[in-house]
C-alpha cells in the first residue's frame, strides 16, 4: 500500500481529514454520549459520512497518545535525581488562578470489559474567590471556578503521580493556601498528606452529614422522628464545630455499663479521627470551601454522563483514551493538547 508525500505534509494519515476537521469530529464523539449519536450528527451537519467504529477507532488512537503524553509528563514531574553527571532541568511552576486553590478527589464506577465494575478516580483543581466580609463576624461567600480534571482508571499509587502532575499544571505549587476537600477515605487523605501537606484539609459537610443520619438510624430506626429530631440537633453542632457536645450526645444513647453500639462507635471513631478537619466555623469565617462539589460534579459531567449510558461497558484503553479527552475538553484545554502527534504512515 503507497502513500502520497503531500498527505503527510497535511498530517493526513489513515483517513482523508484535515486535523482541523478531525478535531471536530472527535469533539463531538468526546461530547455527545455516544459513537453513533456523534456520528450521526457530524453527517447532518457536514453531510460528510463518518461511521460509529471509525469514530471509536479515531477516539482510542488520538485519546490514546494524549493518555502517553500526560503520563509522560507526569513521570517528569517526581523523577529523581540520576547520575551525577545527568543535566537538571528546571521544571516552571505556573502562577495560580488565585492565591487559594482548591483541590478535591473522589472515585465513580464504570463497567469495564472482562473486568466488570472498576473504579475511575478523578480529581478536580478550582481557583477558591471568597467575599471580603465587610464586618468581622461576617461569613464570606464562596465560589469555586476555573475548573480542571484529570481521571483514570488508575491505582492509588499511579493516580498520586497523575493528579500531582494536574496540580503543577494548576500552579498549587505557588499557592499561598491550598485547601483539600474530600469524604473520609483513607487512599485520598494519605494522597492529600503526600503532595499538598502542609494544607487546609476538610472533611465534606454532606458527608459528616450522612455519618448522622447512619447513627440516627441505626440508634431510632430508619424513618423514625425522634432521628430526625437528633440530627437537627446535632448539624446545628456541627456547623459551630462543637464536636465535643456532639460526642457527649452520642454518649447518651449508650446506658453506662452497656457496650457501645456498632453505629455509635463507628461515628465516635469518625469524628475524632477527623476531628482537625470539621472545624466548619473557622473554615467558613476563613472563606473556604467545606462541600466537596467539585468532584461529585466531575463524578457526573467528566464522566457519567459519557461513560455510564445504559449498557455501555468500555475496553480499558478505550475507556482511559474517552477519559483523557474528556478531561481536556471540559478543562479548558482542548485547543492547548491538538493536534497530538499523529502517526506517520509507513510507505510499503
Amino acid at each position: 500500500m503507497g502513500f502520497f508525500p503531500l498527505d503527510r505534509q497535511l498530517k493526513l494519515v489513515d483517513h482523508h481529514w484535515t486535523p482541523e476537521t478531525l478535531k471536530g469530529i472527535l469533539q463531538l464523539g468526546v461530547e455527545i454520549p455516544s459513537y453513533r449519536r456523534a456520528a450521526e450528527a457530524y453527517e447532518a451537519l457536514t453531510k460528510m459520512a463518518v461511521s460509529k467504529s471509525e469514530l471509536q477507532r479515531l477516539a482510542e488512537e488520538y485519546g490514546g497518545q494524549l493518555v502517553a503524553i500526560e503520563a509522560e509528563a507526569a513521570a517528569a514531574t517526581v523523577k529523581a535525581p540520576g547520575r551525577d553527571d545527568e543535566v537538571i532541568t528546571v521544571r516552571q511552576m505556573p502562577k495560580p488562578d488565585s492565591e487559594v486553590m482548591a483541590v478535591a478527589l473522589d472515585g465513580v464506577m464504570i463497567n469495564v470489559l472482562e473486568e466488570g465494575w472498576k473504579e475511575v478516580r478523578i480529581a478536580t483543581f478550582s481557583a477558591v474567590e471568597a467575599s471580603v466580609a465587610e464586618e468581622r463576624d461576617e461569613e464570606k461567600e464562596v465560589r469555586l471556578t476555573h475548573h480542571s480534571y484529570r481521571a483514570g482508571l488508575w491505582e492509588a499509587k499511579e493516580f498520586a503521580t497523575q493528579q500531582w502532575a494536574e496540580g503543577c499544571r494548576r500552579g498549587l505549587e505557588r499557592a499561598r493556601q491550598i485547601v483539600a476537600v474530600a469524604d473520609g477515605a483513607h487512599w485520598i487523605w494519605m494522597i492529600i498528606l503526600m503532595c499538598y501537606a502542609p494544607c487546609i484539609e476538610i472533611i465534606d459537610w454532606w458527608h459528616a452529614v450522612e455519618k448522622l443520619w447512619a447513627t440516627a438510624n441505626g440508634v431510632f430506626g430508619a424513618g423514625d422522628g425522634q432521628a430526625v429530631r437528633w440530627v437537627d440537633a446535632q448539624k446545628q453542632l456541627l456547623w459551630r464545630g462543637n464536636l465535643r457536645a456532639i460526642l457527649a450526645a452520642l454518649r447518651v444513647q449508650c446506658p453506662r455499663g452497656q457496650p457501645l453500639s456498632a453505629a455509635v462507635w463507628s461515628t465516635i471513631s469518625y469524628l475524632y479521627h477527623n476531628r482537625r478537619r470539621m472545624a466548619y466555623a473557622s473554615f467558613r469565617h476563613a472563606g473556604y470551601p467545606i462541600g466537596s462539589g467539585s468532584v461529585e460534579s466531575a463524578c457526573k459531567v467528566v464522566v457519567q454522563a459519557r461513560m455510564k449510558q445504559a449498557g455501555m461497558r468500555w475496553s480499558r484503553r478505550g475507556a482511559q483514551a474517552m477519559l483523557a479527552l474528556r478531561c481536556a475538553l471540559l478543562s479548558g484545554r482542548w485547543d492547548s493538547v491538538w493536534p497530538t502527534p499523529a502517526p506517520v504512515a509507513q510507505p510499503t
